[in-house]
């Protein structure tokens, strides 16, 4: 056999090659060995027969938390692959730089999945979340942050804080915490994702200690911290952000993607950088679910497929320094692919303030190759919620209390 495993005839869409069409995408020793038209019927050892469906470069999720039984809403790396078609993501500060190697032995060396990390500030990651991590500055450890991310440089590739108020202090106590981290990031060489909630400080005023490559997660939330002012208009130093190589990344999570938000700033030219889930043990279930519904929505929105593929394969590679080999169905690169099935009709899509809207597109994994090899599952129904054929506006927030 010239090939491993061929996957024939999907609709390929690879944005780091401004390609899409019906192609065949042939795999050989964990590599994209061939794309073409047509390739010979009996050259590869396992098939998947991909007409109709979507063939995409693997999904990239930008903020998961895979530090399962080690934190409380850490989930296992390996089932979000085949569920949600991602092959590669970035754990966003479970672990800091106390646990760090516990996480690196029980997570990342144990998983087929391949799994980066971002280093909390706080030394106990959020194995205490929900006290605050960093309420407590004796937890704050900006040198064992740079120390960590030194010892582990293949998975430690950045640095996180959660910068809400009720987690790393109020007043100078959070600005402190914040420049800590902005420290850390700069001496080590690394980038800063900032997961915005509350904050102690206005976001164009934290955007200003921000540099190319660092990350607001949690774009699109809503209460006082967000991308809108209070008259809903876009600050101006948003687009200055962006501009300036700022990654604004959706991490959709339980309680940070607000319809109106979202679509406010896509009305006033301000996409996000790029979609991620935010996945742990209070959303999996819903209103998150997995990567693809995550997408679906963006479809909902208007985005287009090209970009919203775009959003979830080549620019997180490209925020993770790996677009030579990641996020790309380029020959050579690593043979991570995601076989999409749109599903139509009528279905309820949740954000994380309990409104729903209704869209008639819902994507969904149909099969994963990760690393060269077909992943079992996939093809899950968890997410599909179809709307009654009556209803035709968006019900509101109390019909789903």
């Amino acid at each position: 056999m010239d090939y491993d495993v061929l996957v024939r005839q999907g609709e390929v869409i690879d944005p780091s090659q401004a390609l899409r069409g019906v192609r065949d995408v042939a795999i050989r020793d964990g590599k994209i060995a061939a794309l073409a038209e047509r390739l010979p019927g009996d050259s590869a050892a396992q098939e998947i027969d991909a007409r109709g469906l979507y063939v995409v470069p693997g999904l990239i999720d930008l903020h998961v938390h895979v530090y399962r039984d080690h934190m409380p809403l850490g989930l296992d790396a390996d089932s979000l692959c085949p569920a949600g078609g991602v092959t590669t993501m970035l754990d966003a500060g479970s672990a800091g730089s106390a646990n760090f190697a516990g996480f690196r032995r029980d997570v990342v060396e144990r998983a087929d999945t391949r799994v980066l990390a971002l280093v909390n500030l706080s030394r106990i990651g959020l194995i205490a979340a929900s006290l605050g991590e960093l309420m407590d500055p004796r937890y704050a450890d900006p040198e064992g942050v740079v120390r960590t991310i030194r010892e582990n440089p293949d998975v430690a590739i950045g640095v996180k804080i959660r910068a809400g108020k009720h987690i790393i202090g109020d007043g100078a106590q959070g600005w402190s915490h914040l420049r800590q981290a902005v420290a850390a990031a700069r001496e080590s060489g690394t980038w800063l994702m900032v997961h915005i909630g509350e904050c102690p400080m206005s976001l164009p005023d934290l955007a200003a200690h921000l540099q190319a490559g660092d990350c607001i997660t949690h774009c699109f939330k809503s209460g006082s911290t967000r991308v809108l002012d209070g008259r809903d208009r876009l600050y101006p130093e948003m687009h200055e952000a962006a501009a300036r190589g700022i990654v604004f990344d959706v991490g959709h999570g339980y309680g940070s993607f607000d319809w109106n938000v979202a679509e406010a700033a896509l009305e006033q030219g301000f996409p996000p950088t790029t979609l991620s889930t935010d996945l742990h043990t209070m959303n999996i279930h819903g209103p998150v679910y997995d990567m693809p519904t995550t997408m679906s929505k963006f479809l909902l929105l208007g985005v287009p497929l090209e970009q919203v593929i775009e959003m979830s394969t080549t620019r997180p590679a490209a925020v993770l320094g790996r677009a030579g080999d990641l996020g790309t169905l380029r020959l050579g690169s690593i043979a991570d692919v995601a076989v999409l099935e749109k599903r139509g009709g009528r279905f309820l899509f949740r954000d994380s303030y309990r409104q729903t809207r209704i869209g008639t597109e819902l994507l969904v994994a149909a099969a994963t190759v990760r690393g060269g090899r077909i992943v079992p599952g996939g093809r899950g129904l968890r997410m599909r919620h179809s709307a009654p054929m009556e209803q035709t506006t968006s019900p509101s927030p109390a019909d789903h209390a």
